[in-house]
């Protein structure tokens, strides 16, 4: 949740604000980077190479303040300093809460991500012992607990950080620097750290958006290890002190799209991103053949490369399981209704934060599926973990190459492709989620039924046209851009909002509710919308938008007598339709283009995104960083 980084030269000091890029402007860049995160408060702390210490400036606030007083200090000569944005979670946001932390000579730094459950036990110990803190945080303690096996005889400020990780429980990835060595550790237990090593420098931060700028191969960090970089050298051990050789992955996203070019936010440029991202998700994975009868589908097969599952698995497998949270738990709700209807298995949808908790039963013979934006959810991560445990086989739709999630899938790994997704609000990895949940479930389609009679199409649908038309489809729906602003131009003064939809479409109207509540803090439900009258009905009067997303198939006629019991209690209607619906008093219509049912879900997304987008910023909200949000919910 909160963002670290971290950077050192390996002796060769540069000066800030000045011709030669020093560590400060280096961390501070990278802050920048890793604002999309949510914070509420940041910090720097650099060594001082002519004044031989630690210094450290800490703000409350946006990440404006912080670079506001970092430009009233002189031109510093340094070449180590570590960088924080914090989410407030022990003590308030306020400038002595920001990190970095010390300990109490002032030559020990440190930034964490995480939560310390041991913290109270520990600083108790450690008041004992004569160390005196200065803030109520849980992250203050790891600075104190290194000192004090420095002073209880480690011999490196490696040994001390490595004993002191020891030492700590919960979750929590940190970078400690210090004065006497001129080094820099990193510790991962939980929360992400990813770093580059090049050229006898050293750059670490939470994800890889700060690094693309410096090379596209990263080392991810995972749990219980350790890197130390003093001098320029890299040694890179586990908790226990043994070496580690680490593997290089190549990123393939493109620095250019970290950057809004030209549009007002970066969820704008995400939303208008899609159907270049849809493309990505789909183009190397289904191939088209000649020769039918190579194929189960007509003309085309699908290819899954990284995908383990065989049709012993399958056949074995009474059951899939979908975790996830958030907006990757609604894909999950669409996935599990596409998996069904193409491949007649029962899929059961379970949230992260509430599984890890429950007596859920758990079979060697289940096939697990973890869906994480950012492969670093610890819900998602914690319920793989206990269905790993039990020896079930875990495939992972995720957007970020090394990420925790991939580490546990010993099943396969489904790329996203959807590139940086810098606003908080997921929209582009939410679309390609369900994309690569669709081509996940043709390819269990293909495995299982791979006797059957080849050249036929699935349901009379051919669905090689219609997933490389979608592109085109999601770009027509961008064109709607102004007429859904003059939309919302009439409802963002309201402060309740109901979304309704049926069969597939019911989790796109979880997730059109979820959006309008995280950007615009308009309190919003969606609704199953056969589920309407059985008490959301109660809430509907002419101060209630409601919007239905109504699509032209057996479920129609019902949705549209849903509509008319809005209606008659004077509730405004907006529907999202793919059709002409034969049917008076709609307020407000946004029509959409056609595609197959289990394609559907993705286009109806988009406009619901849009109307989101333009209610937060007529209401002038922060979109991009909303109040008390984190992209990456990286502990409990």
């Amino acid at each position: 949740m909160c963002g670290i980084i971290g950077f050192s030269s390996g002796g060769n000091a540069g000066y800030n604000q000045g011709n030669c890029e020093s560590s400060i402007d280096i961390v501070l860049n990278g802050l920048k980077s890793l604002e999309y995160r949510g914070y509420d408060s940041s910090g720097v702390a650099y060594y001082d190479e002519t004044e031989n210490k630690i210094k450290s400036i800490k703000k409350s606030g946006k990440l404006v303040n912080l670079s506001a007083e970092l430009s009233c200090i002189k031109p510093v000569k340094s070449n180590i300093a570590i960088g924080h944005i914090r989410w407030a979670t022990h003590g308030k946001p306020t400038d002595v809460n920001a990190h970095p932390h010390s300990d109490c000579s002032g030559n020990i730094a440190i930034v964490h991500n995480g939560i310390i459950e041991n913290y109270a036990v520990l600083k108790n110990k450690l008041i004992v012992k004569g160390h005196k803190f200065i803030t109520p945080t849980d992250s203050e303690v790891i600075a104190h607990l290194i000192e004090d096996y420095m002073k209880s005889g480690a011999k490196t400020f490696y040994e001390a950080v490595r004993l002191a990780s020891l030492d700590l429980s919960g979750a929590f990835a940190f970078l400690a620097m210090n004065a006497d060595e001129k080094s820099i550790c990193a510790v991962k237990y939980g929360p992400p750290l990813v770093m580059v090593n090049k050229d006898k420098e050293i750059y670490f931060a939470s994800d890889v958006s700060p690094l693309i700028q410096y090379s596209d191969e990263v080392i991810y960090l995972k749990n219980s290890e350790i890197a130390y970089f003093k001098d320029g050298l890299l040694k890179l051990t586990d908790f226990k002190g043994k070496t580690l050789n680490k593997t290089v992955t190549k990123i393939d996203w493109d620095a250019s799209r970290a950057v809004k070019t030209g549009f007002s936010h970066f969820m704008q440029k995400e939303i208008f991103e899609q159907p270049s991202c849809l493309l990505d998700a789909f183009s190397s994975r289904i191939v088209s053949i000649k020769n039918s009868s190579d194929s189960f589908f007509s003309g085309f097969k699908i290819m899954l490369e990284d995908v383990r599952l065989t049709k012993k698995d399958i056949d074995k497998a009474g059951r899939i399981i979908i975790t996830a949270c958030g907006s990757s738990y609604y894909a999950g709700l669409v996935i599990k209704y596409i998996t069904e209807t193409l491949c007649g298995i029962p899929v059961i949808v379970e949230y992260g934060s509430e599984f890890r908790y429950e007596n859920f039963p758990v079979s060697k013979n289940d096939i697990f599926i973890g869906i994480s934006q950012s492969g670093e959810t610890a819900d998602t991560n914690s319920a793989l973990e206990i269905a790993k445990e039990k020896k079930a086989g875990i495939l992972s739709i995720t957007n970020v190459p090394g990420s925790q999630i991939t580490t546990m899938s010993d099943k396969g790994v489904i790329y996203t492709h959807a590139g940086p997704e810098i606003g908080v609000a997921s929209t582009k990895a939410f679309t390609t989620q369900i994309m690569c949940g669709l081509l996940l479930a043709l390819r269990i389609k293909e495995i299982k039924d791979a006797a059957a009679v080849a050249g036929k199409n699935l349901h009379g649908v051919n669905f090689f046209d219609e997933i490389v038309n979608l592109p085109k489809k999601a770009e027509q729906i961008l064109f709607l851009n102004d007429s859904i602003k003059e939309i919302a131009k009439k409802y963002y003064k309201n402060t309740n909002f109901l979304y309704l939809g049926r069969g597939i479409l019911y989790p796109i109207a979880l997730e059109g509710a979820l959006k309008l509540k995280e950007i615009s803090y308009i309190h919003a439900e969606g609704y199953p919308a056969g589920e309407m009258k059985h008490g959301p009905i109660a809430l509907v009067d002419e101060n209630m938008p409601v919007l239905f997303l109504l699509s032209n198939n057996m479920l129609a006629p019902k949705t549209i007598s849903n509509i008319e019991e809005i209606k008659a209690r004077g509730g405004k209607v907006i529907a999202v339709a793919d059709y002409e619906p034969d049917i008076d008093g709609i307020s407000d219509i946004i029509k959409i283009p056609t595609t197959v049912e289990v394609l559907s879900p993705i286009l109806y997304t988009i406009p619901l995104q849009i109307l989101a987008y333009h209610i937060a910023a007529l209401k002038g909200t922060d979109i991009d960083q909303p109040r008390n949000l984190a992209k990456s919910v990286t502990v409990e």
